[in-house]
């Protein structure tokens, strides 16, 4: 377990997972049960909307291509990955475990559940990320 964990084929598998944490808490969590939202993106300003839209595409465009690059060997990918993986640790889990919602947040125990995940995942992840990061600076140290 623990040889997977830090290799590149665990680092991008834990990588998958956090990003689907992250979607899973955005989309169903965030969107359904937090009235802050409804009333940032109300249906009748359409153009706000979209630039939202766009806006998550393009946040989620980036993950998948640094998810398809890293696991081809990309140096570039990976550090992008790692900052998405840290995102997802420190901003959709321990943020929002200290300052958004520490007694708890919408839609329990579902919603705790997903955050505690973003939490957990998103360090793993990270930390494998990390390792593969230093292994990569390490090779190109050594040519």
């Amino acid at each position: 377990m623990k040889i997977w964990l830090i290799s590149l084929n665990g680092a991008v598998n834990l990588a998958i997972v956090a990003f689907a944490t992250l979607i899973a808490r955005i989309t169903f969590l965030d969107a359904l049960y937090v009235p802050e939202f409804r009333v940032m993106f109300p249906e009748n300003q359409p153009s706000g909307i979209a630039v939202m839209i766009v806006i998550f595409m393009l946040f989620i465009g980036v993950w998948v291509w640094a998810l398809l690059a890293t696991s081809r060997g990309s140096r570039r990918g990976l550090m992008v990955l790692l900052l998405y993986s840290l995102f997802t640790a420190l901003g959709g889990g321990l943020i929002t475990l200290t300052i958004f919602c520490p007694i708890g947040c919408a839609a329990p125990p579902v919603g705790n559940v997903v955050v505690w995940a973003n939490l957990i995942v998103g360090l793993t992840a990270s930390f494998a990320l990390s390792v593969q990061f230093i292994r990569s600076r390490a090779s190109i140290h050594a040519d």
